[in-house]
């Protein structure tokens, strides 16, 4: 089975939890774009009842994987990307990486940064402005979208 088959089974899998996580704050989420503006609640009500550094390494990267792994399927569905694994450029680990319009996005690393840093991080902001550079040119060259 080719390798991204089973990334893209991963990514998935991780959205779903999101969508089931998504109802215990009351939110149903659908895949569309506007459903990131729930998701942009749900992280900033994450952020604040349980700040980034009370939070074990494990947990925060499974939190990462999650939400970002949502925002990026959100991503995927209406620009046609592909998931992979890659290194985050600059570091030593791998993450999920989604390619799209000759773009690299790294969603996960997107969710931690607004975990992290907080609302200047905002993942709906974020999707604007991909959205804006994804459809003003499809193919954007080898740019890095964090």
């Amino acid at each position: 089975m080719p390798t991204h088959v089973s990334v893209d089974a991963m990514a998935a899998a991780y959205a779903a939890q999101a969508v089931a996580a998504a109802r215990e704050f009351g939110a149903d989420l659908d895949y569309s774009e506007d459903s990131l503006r729930r998701v942009e609640e749900i992280l900033s009500r994450l952020q604040q009842q349980t700040p980034a550094a009370a939070r074990t390494q494990e947990e925060l990267d499974e939190t990462c994987k999650t939400w970002g792994s949502y925002l990026g399927e959100v991503v995927r569905r209406r620009f046609k990307g592909t998931w992979s694994i890659e290194t985050y450029p600059g570091k030593q680990f791998a993450t999920l990486t989604l390619s799209v319009g000759g773009s690299k996005l790294f969603p996960s690393m997107k969710v931690h940064r607004r975990l992290t840093q907080g609302e200047s991080d905002n993942v709906w902001t974020f999707y604007q402005m991909v959205k804006a550079r994804l459809e003003a040119s499809p193919q954007a060259g080898a740019a890095l979208i964090q």
